[in-house]
């Protein structure tokens, strides 16, 4: 009985090796070196290219010229504040009920209620700092006294505590700015963003900097708290550095200019 349990088993494990007169099936091995190096092997369009601009500033001034200016305080702009905040009650209104007696909806109350808490949040950051630029870089201060109101005269600037990204001094001379922004715009600037050298580069990688795939310096954020348009004016009439925007109009000149 054990030998006839045993050739049974032989025969059926047999039956599953195929034999050497069977045709096998072809596999092709991938040849990554067959795939062009500047294109996608799946769309066979250009692959992209990450490519850096070089930091120009609008008009050249020199430390001398720094030093004769007077130091600006920009005012704060509560038009962010107020944006984020009407749209605390909109959210609520607009999100569907999911209860059969049309109750407001839960997701539309924590949602509207987050947007509220938000806002109070930066009217606070709005009313109680302040960006003043001084003779060689800005520095961001905060307000103390009664009201906050210092453009009356009835609140004093303070220095911030050190910077909790960088651990540095929330103070940047303009000859270390390589670039400066606003996103989504200049007009409605939710994020305002420029980098810097002066931060130590083996802080460069810290929170949100380990994003910026370029490196080359330390990136900061802050949301648009100020008037940006004052904000821009000064970084402009300073000589900062900033990285030049490509637009519809300057992508085409470049590749004409490449063409010939």
């Amino acid at each position: 009985m054990k030998v006839f349990l045993s050739l049974s088993l032989c025969s059926v494990a047999s039956a599953f090796v195929s034999s050497p007169s069977r045709s096998s099936v072809s596999l092709t091995a991938l040849n990554v070196a067959s795939t062009p190096g500047n294109f996608d092997g799946w769309s066979e369009k250009p692959l992209h290219r990450k490519e850096s601009t070089v930091p120009v500033a609008d008009r050249k001034v020199s430390k001398f010229e720094r030093m004769r200016m007077a130091d600006v305080v920009i005012p704060p702009d509560f038009s962010l504040t107020w944006a984020v905040a009407l749209l605390g009650p909109l959210i609520m209104w607009y999100h569907p009920s999911y209860m059969a007696d049309g109750s407001p909806s839960l997701i539309g109350i924590f949602g509207g209620g987050f947007h509220i808490l938000f806002a109070t949040l930066l009217w606070v950051q709005t009313a109680r700092v302040r960006c003043v630029f001084e003779k060689d870089g800005f520095e961001f201060y905060n307000v103390k006294g009664p009201g906050l109101d210092y453009e009356n005269g009835k609140a004093d600037l303070v220095k911030k505590p050190d910077n909790y990204v960088a651990g540095t001094r929330n103070r940047w001379k303009y000859d270390t700015i390589i670039n400066y922004g606003f996103f989504p715009s200049e007009e409605f600037p939710v994020i305002c963003y420029f980098k810097e050298t002066e931060t130590p580069e083996w802080k460069w990688n810290r929170w949100f900097a380990a994003f910026d795939s370029y490196g080359r310096g330390q990136p900061h954020f802050f949301p648009g708290i100020c008037n940006v348009k004052k904000f821009k004016e000064q970084m402009e009439l300073r000589g900062v550095k900033r990285k030049p925007i490509p637009t519809l109009k300057s992508t085409a000149e470049a590749k004409a200019a490449q063409q010939k």
